[in-house]
């Protein structure tokens, strides 16, 4: 009976052991370091992106800058032209306007959770059938004390963005078609 039991466990472990390694991952999970060559910075008061996209144009995007910042209580988006002046209305905002622009053709089309709630939604602009790049940015990163949750920011996937990935990440694990919950 002991010798039963036992297989019976070898055999559970194994199983498990071998579903898991098989298991296409949900998100790409990168570290504070690997967000900065993404053009997104974590610091003790919150996640910031500050791109201008030189493909805008032929991208049809309507606005050559898109950014977002998340604090303590909120993902607040913001789209602004060239000739647009920002203004600080507080601290948030303050790092977010000092903020060097990054100039990558990569950038977000959608930015949520990982239930497929989005805060930024621009799937009206998707081909229903585009894979995109998942990442995955688990706030207590940042250190604020009341955000533990994991914001998933799906990116446009482009030659750029490959190379700004670590080598050791095979892209096509991650891209998928993304799910989103209205």
């Amino acid at each position: 009976m002991k010798m039963k039991t036992l297989l019976l466990i070898i055999v559970t472990v194994t199983m498990i052991s071998c579903s898991t390694k098989t298991k296409t991952p949900d998100f790409l999970l990168l570290n504070g370091e690997q967000l900065e060559s993404l053009g997104i910075i974590l610091t003790e008061q919150g996640l910031f992106y500050k791109n201008f996209n030189p493909n805008w144009e032929s991208d049809n995007e309507r606005y050559p800058y898109l950014g977002f910042l998340s604090n303590e209580t909120y993902l607040s988006t913001k789209h602004f032209s060239e000739t647009d002046t920002l203004t600080a209305e507080n601290k948030h905002d303050s790092i977010f306007v000092k903020m060097d622009n990054t100039k990558n053709d990569f950038y977000p089309i959608l930015i949520g959770n990982t239930k497929g709630q989005m805060s930024f939604d621009n799937s009206s602009k998707l081909n229903k059938s585009i894979k995109l790049l998942p990442v995955a940015i688990c706030m207590t990163e940042t250190k604020i004390a009341n955000r533990e949750d994991t914001l998933v920011v799906w990116f446009k996937v482009t030659e750029s963005l490959k190379n700004a990935l670590p080598q050791n990440i095979k892209l096509d694990d991650y891209l998928k078609v993304p799910t989103i919950v209205k």
